[in-house]
């Protein structure tokens, strides 16, 4: 499968469930989203989808989410990139010194997440109810 570049959005996360919940609220609002449960996998993702948007925790085994996006980074120009980080004061922020990077705290809200994901793709979305 193979999405467009400028629609897509890859989630990275070691902890299945939290790659599983994004990947299904960035769903229900319409937008298309896969993921990946680790960096490894990610970055073979990252050459398939060619997504606008990377979202990946900071801390994983092996490579890190820092790591994965600076690679990101240098593949796709374009793309932007969501660092998210459930560990309290988020020390890897002054490492972070790239405009295309932007830190979120974890877990984040899916009205925020949504909020976000709409400013930086330009398309606003609201969470559809889950259908039976």
């Amino acid at each position: 499968m193979n999405a467009r570049s400028g629609d897509a959005i890859l989630v990275v996360d070691d902890e299945r469930s939290v790659a599983d919940t994004m990947t299904e609220i960035l769903d229900r609002a319409g937008y298309r989203s896969y993921k990946a449960y680790g960096a490894s996998e990610a970055l073979d993702r990252l050459h398939e989808l060619r997504p606008a948007l990377l979202i990946t925790d900071v801390m994983m085994p092996g490579m890190d989410g820092v790591e994965l996006a600076r690679k990101a980074a240098r593949l796709y120009p374009g793309i932007r990139i969501f660092l998210i980080s459930g560990h309290a004061g988020m020390e890897i922020e002054g490492s972070v010194q790239e405009p295309r990077f932007d830190l979120l705290p974890k877990p984040i809200p899916p009205e925020e997440l949504l909020q976000l994901v709409g400013s930086v793709l330009g398309t606003p979305r609201t969470l559809r109810p889950k259908t039976l």
